[in-house]
């Protein structure tokens, strides 16, 4: 970017509004200590702010935190933020670029469960079939619940994985320490890959999806019939599934630590 990119009055604007999202409240020198903006200039910032309503006096006398304005600004463009329609277009480009079903997961933490919700269908005459994947479905079985366990708060994690019948029953039994095993790879790695767990004769690797604080609100997965697959291919798919995850994460507001500006 050019200097007047990042350090022009909408590069500041954005730079107080994302402190705001790191602490509560801020006093004009410590928020311009964070900001590297100028004192004066924060502090004219600020005053503006004041006057719009998107911040406010803070309990503590000469600080300031977020006021109704911007509030009402942020609930707005959430209810916008539709993670169906933002994906569909990068389900259907991921789609077309590995030739097999990409589907859209969301992840009810409630519930502590998944189901599909969308999918970019593969053109070929034998394909996955993804509609039972719209009933509630389990974490612990397939790329599509496995790509969002390995994923979750390890409180979260480890409090599903607890609630497990130990071996674990399913297409593929297996123990919790090794299903853990398994997600701890996934972590590194960044995708799972499955084989006939949720469906025999299915393949699938799965990438999480994450909205604008981090948190994993579902995943991508591209599930194809075992006939049609080879490591060289489940290679390439796994590039395009997470490359098309994080589209959408970040669609959605994500930015990866390394990429946050106040930290």
């Amino acid at each position: 970017m050019s200097d007047a990119e990042t350090s022009g009055p909408m590069w500041r604007l954005v730079r107080v509004i994302e402190a705001f999202t790191e602490a509560d409240e801020w006093g004009v020198r410590d928020l311009a200590n964070a900001t590297g903006i100028s004192p004066s200039a924060t502090h004219r910032l600020v005053h503006a702010m004041h006057a719009l309503g998107l911040v406010r006096e803070s309990a503590t006398r000469g600080r300031s935190t977020v006021g109704p304005e911007l509030l009402r600004l942020a609930i707005l463009l959430v209810e916008r933020s539709d993670p169906a329609r933002i994906a569909r277009p990068i389900l259907e480009e991921t789609a077309a670029l590995i030739g097999e079903t990409v589907v859209l997961a969301l992840y009810s933490p409630a519930r502590r469960k998944f189901w599909a919700v969308s999918a970019a269908e593969s053109t070929h005459t034998i394909g996955y079939i993804w509609d039972a994947l719209r009933q509630w479905s389990d974490l612990h079985l397939g790329a599509s619940g496995t790509g969002i366990l390995a994923f979750l708060p390890e409180e979260e994690r480890e409090a599903i994985l607890s609630s497990l019948p130990d071996p674990i029953p399913g297409l593929v039994p297996r123990t919790r320490a090794q299903l853990r095993a398994r997600l701890a790879r996934a972590r590194t790695d960044g995708f799972v890959v499955s084989h006939g767990e949720r469906f025999a004769g299915a393949v699938g690797i799965a990438a999480p999806i994450r909205d604008a604080t981090g948190l994993v609100i579902g995943d991508i997965i591209a599930a194809w019939p075992d006939n049609r697959t080879d490591a060289d291919k489940e290679g390439l798919v796994a590039t395009a599934v997470v490359a098309g995850a994080q589209r959408i994460s970040a669609e959605l507001g994500y930015r990866a630590p390394s990429e946050r500006r106040l930290r």
